[in-house]
């Protein structure tokens, strides 16, 4: 059974990745078939893990994306709460704060509830 593992993108350098095409934004849910599969597929979007190494991101902000930590859940969520209830900062453009990429290659955008 699939699961879905939520990549938070830290602002490195003052800014956020905003790129809709590839569904890349402040929330990124990727729904695989365990946590190493959730990891190749956020790098096949472009998600990379080693800013600052690569001096892509800032060494004092530090990393962009971070490898999840967690198990995964049972449906897509931020912060332990679903992800078409987000309920914090807007950073992004509207409805597009969160995307979630399913197995089946479907997008879903989530923006913030107001």
């Amino acid at each position: 059974m699939s699961k879905f593992w939520t990549f938070d993108q830290n602002n490195s350098g003052g800014g956020f990745d905003f790129q809709p095409n590839d569904g890349i934004t402040h929330f990124v849910i990727i729904e695989a078939n365990d946590q190493m599969h959730a990891m190749q597929r956020a790098i096949d979007i472009g998600i990379y893990f080693n800013g600052v190494d690569t001096d892509t991101d800032c060494p004092c902000c530090g990393d962009r994306w971070s490898e999840p930590w967690n198990e995964g859940t049972d449906s897509p969520q931020v912060f332990s709460h679903p992800a078409n209830d987000y309920r914090g900062w807007q950073w992004m453009a509207d409805g597009k704060e969160i995307c979630v990429h399913y197995l089946d290659g479907r997008k879903e955008w989530f923006g913030v509830v107001k």
